[in-house]
This record gives structure tokens, sequence and C-alpha cells, in this order.
């Protein structure tokens, strides 16, 4: 019998001829295949869990910086952080990643593994800051290197000195906590009792925004702004209701889903259809029967005035879904 890589001799009168058994060009051609085959069905795989690690990273960050969040809240009286801080010439030279940093002491859980793989794409525009920066809002106000940079505001020197550049990314939710403070001048801060409903309140969102904050009415449109979206690059789509998408949208997609930090401290993953059909960002076009909503200022009742002309709050919910479906596919 015949065995495979053994060396087997065939004498024929004078000649005698040398031989290895070995695989033929069918048998080679099969096990290519096969490996072809596996190699295909594991490597999403693979790439699924490394992107859930990456997820479980960013959900961990969010836990702390939510923690860092409750002991300001415990701090001041429940009040919120505000948002940003304006000098004299209107830079922004702080932010709500300023006020926490002292329960949190780390730079790097402000930023999600998955963000700089996923903001490059909106790099390179350098005409709107909020695109073009590779930090924050307050690296592009008050850094040197920063197209943006407003030398004229003497508060810039405060950042430059503690060299306290904080990614891009986390911003809270604007149509709740969009309150700011100045020189001389302050908003009143929001604070925990005014929420009916914390647990159930976004105050931080997985986004690639360069500002603090992150308004509903750019992540979840109801609506697109005519003629598209002009900051999303939109390309042609025909699973969008509107016929196209952005390219990218405002926040991280984690397996098809965003992390977010609510104004009880609690952080999870959650499907964008779900926090738009709950409308965890209390935002007045996407209100619930009898609901309280931010904004806009004032209004607590859906107004297709407000919201693009929609007619009512839930076909805007039903066209929100439809529209980020489509953009987070």
């Amino acid at each position: 019998m015949l065995r495979r890589n053994e060396f087997w001799t065939v004498r024929r009168g004078n000649l005698q001829v040398c031989f290895r058994v070995g695989f033929t060009l069918i048998e080679l051609l099969v096990v290519i295949a096969i490996i072809a085959i596996l190699a295909a069905i594991l490597f999403p795989v693979f790439s699924q869990a490394r992107a859930k690690a990456r997820q479980a990273t960013c959900l961990n960050n969010f836990k702390q910086v939510g923690t860092g969040m409750l002991q300001y809240t415990q701090d001041y009286d429940e009040c919120f952080p505000y948002n940003r801080f304006y000098g004299p010439a209107g830079a922004a030279y702080q932010n709500w990643k300023y006020g926490i940093l002292p329960y949190i002491r780390n730079l790097q859980v402000y930023e999600c593994p998955e963000a700089r793989a996923q903001i490059a794409r909106m790099l390179g525009d350098n005409t709107r800051k909020w695109r073009g920066s590779y930090f924050d809002e307050t690296w592009a106000d008050c850094n040197p290197a920063s197209a943006w940079y407003n030398s004229s505001d003497p508060l810039c020197i405060v950042p430059q000195q503690a060299n306290l550049w904080f990614p891009r990314g986390y911003t809270v939710n604007g149509a709740v906590f969009n309150l700011a403070a100045g020189i001389g001048w302050a908003t009143p801060p929001r604070s925990l009792p005014q929420l009916q409903v914390p647990a159930e309140t976004i105050w931080l969102q997985d986004g690639r925004n360069v500002e603090p904050d992150t308004g509903p009415w750019a992540l979840v449109r109801c609506w697109p702004a005519p003629p598209g979206d002009p900051y999303g690059g939109d390309v042609t789509d025909p699973s969008s209701p509107v016929g196209y998408v952005r390219q990218y949208g405002w926040l991280i997609n984690h397996l098809k889903g965003v992390i977010f930090t609510y104004t009880d401290g609690h952080s999870k993953w959650t499907r964008l259809p779900m926090a738009v059909d709950r409308n965890d960002w209390k935002w007045a076009c996407l209100q619930r029967p009898g609901e309280q909503t931010f904004h806009p200022p004032g209004v607590q009742d859906y107004s297709p005035a407000i919201c693009g002309g929609v007619s009512d709050a839930a076909t805007c919910r039903a066209l929100a879904v439809a529209l980020m479906a489509a953009e987070y596919k």
C-alpha cells in the first residue's frame, strides 16, 4: 500500500526509479478551496469580536465618566456641569470635560476606541471647525496650531499652560444640557430635580462632534436639511425614505447601536430606534403624549413649525427611525 511522504523504488531491468507519493493537483486545490471558505466565514466573526471588545472598552469609559458626573452633581447641589465656558473674546476655553476632570484624572476615558477610525473619514474638510479639528472645541479655539486659534482671548492661556487638549467625540445631549457661562454672565445650570425621568434622559452620547454638545436635530433628523444634509456628505441610497443618507452620522456606530450615559448615572449600549421611540433626548420633535421636553426652549408640545413641517410627533419618530436605519446600517 502506498503511503504519502514515503520513498518508493521501482526497478525495470537496469532502470531504477525512485519517487515520493504526494498530493495530486486536485487534492491541493480542494484544500485551498476549503481554507478560503473557512477564512471567509471566520474573518467577519473575528472582526465582530474585535468590535465587541472596543464596544466594551467604550462602555467602561462611559461608566467612569458617568460616575464623575454623579460626583460632580453631589458636590454642586445636584446641578450638572456647564456645557462650555466662554472667555471675553468669545473663545470656548473650557467645557464640561474640564468640570469633571478632577473626579476622573484621566484623559483617555474621553475617547472611544472606535472614534479615530470613524472620525478620520470626517477630517480634511478645514472649511468647518466641527469637521476639521483633531481635538475638541477648546483646542480649536485656543491652540496656536489650530486654524481657528483666537489669540485675542487671554483666558486661552489656561488650557495652554495645562496642555489639556481633550479628544473629540463624547458630547452631551444638546436638547437638555446646552447651557453655558462666560465672564460676568451665566445661564442657570440644569439640575437633577428638573428632570421627570432621569433614567430615560440622555446626558452623554458617543459622538464624533468637535463641540461639547450635539443636539438631536443633527443626530435623529425628522427631516433632511435641504438640500440634503450639508454637514454629512450625502450619498444616494435607495433604502432611505428620502433617497439619500449622510455618508457618516454624528454618532459612533457600535455594531448598529450607540452608547449613552443617562442622567441617573447608568450607561448602556442601545439600538438607535429604541432611543428614538422613547425620545431619550427629550426633544420636542420626538415628544410622546404628555412628555416633558426642553428644546426648543419653552416648548412643551409638538409643533410642525419647529419640526420641519412634519405633521405630528409619531410621524416624526417613524421618519427619524427610517433615516437612521439607512444611515447606520
